[in-house]
């Protein structure tokens, strides 16, 4: 092997060795990068479809189309009912409670309150049940509402506690087609925070209560959009007619629910955790032979 030769080899060998020091240790062997946390998409600003007082419903309002769902047979559903009378009257929507063989609300650690009397509107989206005993009541608002007004929800979205802050923005109309005919005049409210926060189907909160930053009956969850943002609820006048077409007064003299007289966006979600401790929201369970 001639100089030349030997030069070459040690060449050779000084850059591989170069290239070996200077590779990244971590490149057979790369970090593992763990991916963002899945976040929700922001909530899209929503204006309000006027101002001041929601007037009346009128035949221009949009219509939404629903389909009555039938319950099938040994089944079991869910959805949200409130008090509105300490001697056992509650209030629910219609859809959650047409049809059942068996209705229940569900008390924890405790034994479930039958439902012993049932009447449900002929034209809207409400019920009123009633058990052998009852809880501390909300009160109801049956004023007219403003444009842009906070809302509260509460109830049982999936099956699960949940609330919802929203604003009043409009009106619509909700055509019901299949075994159950009717048209309702609602109230629409884009929703601004969910607790907790989810994508998913409010389906469970049917027949919760909106409440306003006062701590009164606003409406009734009855329908949410199929995208996420909108909830529909029936009005409290329901609640009224139903109540006059039945011989019944409510007993305000002792309503005293849960101090909620100052309802805000930062901890409405601890109020609704107070008002399912005392019952006063309750899950109702619904069940089909």
């Amino acid at each position: 092997m001639n100089g030349a030769t030997k030069l070459a080899i040690l060449l050779l060998i000084v850059v591989v060795f170069l290239g070996e020091i200077s590779k990244d240790p971590q490149a057979d062997n790369p970090r593992f990068v763990a991916p963002a946390e899945k976040t929700l998409p922001p909530l899209p600003a929503i204006s309000a479809e006027g101002v001041g007082e929601v007037g009346p419903p009128s035949i221009l309002d949009p219509v939404i189309v629903i389909e009555d769902e039938v319950k099938g047979d040994r089944q079991q559903f869910t959805g949200t009912a409130f008090s509105i009378d300490p001697r056992g009257l509650w209030v629910t929507a219609r859809h959650v409670t047409n049809g059942c063989s068996q209705l229940l609300l569900l008390r924890p650690h405790k034994r479930a309150l039958k439902v012993e009397n049932l009447v449900e509107h002929a034209r809207s989206d409400v019920s009123i049940i009633q058990t052998s005993s009852g809880v501390e009541a909300l009160p109801i608002d049956y004023s007219t509402p403003q444009y842009n007004q906070e809302g509260f929800h509460y109830g049982f979205p999936r099956g699960e506690p949940g609330a919802v802050y929203s604003n009043l923005i409009g009106r619509r109309t909700i055509k019901t087609t299949g075994s159950r005919r009717s048209k309702e005049a609602v109230h629409v409210w884009a929703e601004r925070i969910r607790v907790p926060n989810s994508d998913k189907s409010l389906g469970g909160i049917s027949g919760g209560p909106i409440l306003n930053k006062q701590g009164s009956v606003v409406g009734i969850h009855v329908a949410g959009s199929i995208r996420r943002g909108r909830s529909f609820s029936s009005m409290p006048k329901n609640i009224d007619e139903l109540l006059v077409n039945n011989n019944v007064e409510l007993n305000s003299s002792t309503i005293s629910p849960a101090d909620i007289t100052s309802l805000n966006a930062t901890d409405f979600a601890r109020v609704g955790e107070e008002l399912r401790g005392d019952l006063t929201v309750a899950q109702v369970i619904c069940r089909t032979n």
